[in-house]
C-alpha cells in the first residue's frame, strides 16, 4: 500500500515539473510547440499582409492600365472615324479634279476645233480678198469734207469715187454734243458714190452736231 502511494506521489511531482519549468523540470514540450506555431503563424500573417498589399497594388495598376487602354481605344476609334472622313473628302476632291480635268480637256479640244475653223475661215477670206483684188484692184477709202457742228434737225452728204473706180462700201462719222440724238434715214451707195442722210430724233434737245461721210472705192 505504501509503495502505491509513493508511486502516485512521484507521478504527481513529475507532472507538476513538466507543467511548470520553474519547479526544476525540463522545458514543457507542449508550450514550446505552441510558441513555435504562434511564431510561424505570425510570420505567415506578415507574409499574407505583404502579399495582400502587393495584390492591391497590382490590382490598382491593372485598373489604371485598363483605364488607359479604354482611353486609347476611344482615341483610336475617333482617329479611325476622322481618317474615314478625311478619306471620303479626299476621294470627293479627287473625283472633282478628274471631272474638272475632263471638262478642261473637252474645252481644249473645242478650242482647237474653233481655232481650226477660224484658220480655215481666214484662209477663205484671204482667198476671196485676193480674188476681189484681182478683179477690182486694191480698195481705198475716200473721205468727204467734214460738215461742222451746227444746230440743225437734219443733214446729208455724199462722197463719189474717183473716175474709173467703183463704190464697194461706205459709212459716216458723227461729232458734237448732239451726235447721240440723230439717226440715219439713208446710208447706202448711190451710183458711184456713198450717200448719208440723218435726222435729229423728235423731242431731242437742240444740240449741235456734225457729219463726215466716207466711201470705199476699188479700181477696175
Amino acid at each position: 500500500m505504501k509503495s502505491r502511494y509513493m508511486v502516485l506521489f512521484l507521478s504527481l511531482v513529475l507532472a507538476l515539473a513538466l507543467a511548470v519549468p520553474a519547479l526544476g523540470g525540463p522545458t514543457n514540450p507542449v508550450a514550446s510547440v505552441s510558441a513555435t506555431i504562434k511564431q510561424t503563424a505570425n510570420k505567415a500573417l506578415k507574409k499574407a499582409k505583404t502579399a495582400q498589399t502587393t495584390a492591391n497594388s497590382a490590382a490598382a495598376a491593372a485598373a489604371a492600365a485598363q483605364d488607359s487602354a479604354d482611353t486609347a481605344g476611344k482615341s483610336a476609334t475617333a482617329a479611325g472615324t476622322a481618317a474615314k472622313g478625311a478619306q471620303t473628302t479626299a476621294t470627293a476632291a479627287q473625283n472633282a479634279a478628274k471631272a474638272a480635268q475632263t471638262t478642261a480637256d473637252s474645252a481644249k479640244t473645242a478650242a482647237a476645233g474653233a481655232q481650226s475653223s477660224a484658220n480655215a475661215a481666214k484662209a477663205a477670206a484671204d482667198a476671196a480678198q485676193a480674188t476681189a483684188n484681182g478683179k477690182l484692184g486694191n480698195t481705198a477709202t475716200v473721205y468727204g469734207a467734214s460738215q461742222g457742228n451746227t444746230n440743225t434737225t437734219s443733214k446729208s452728204d455724199f462722197v463719189p469715187c474717183p473716175a474709173g473706180q467703183q463704190i464697194t462700201g461706205g459709212g459716216y462719222e458723227l461729232t458734237g454734243t448732239g451726235s447721240n440724238d440723230v439717226v440715219p434715214t439713208f446710208n447706202s451707195s448711190y451710183g458711184d458714190a456713198w450717200l448719208v442722210a440723218l435726222e435729229r430724233v423728235t423731242g431731242a434737245p437742240a444740240n449741235t452736231w456734225g457729219i463726215r461721210v466716207a466711201a470705199i472705192c476699188a479700181g477696175s
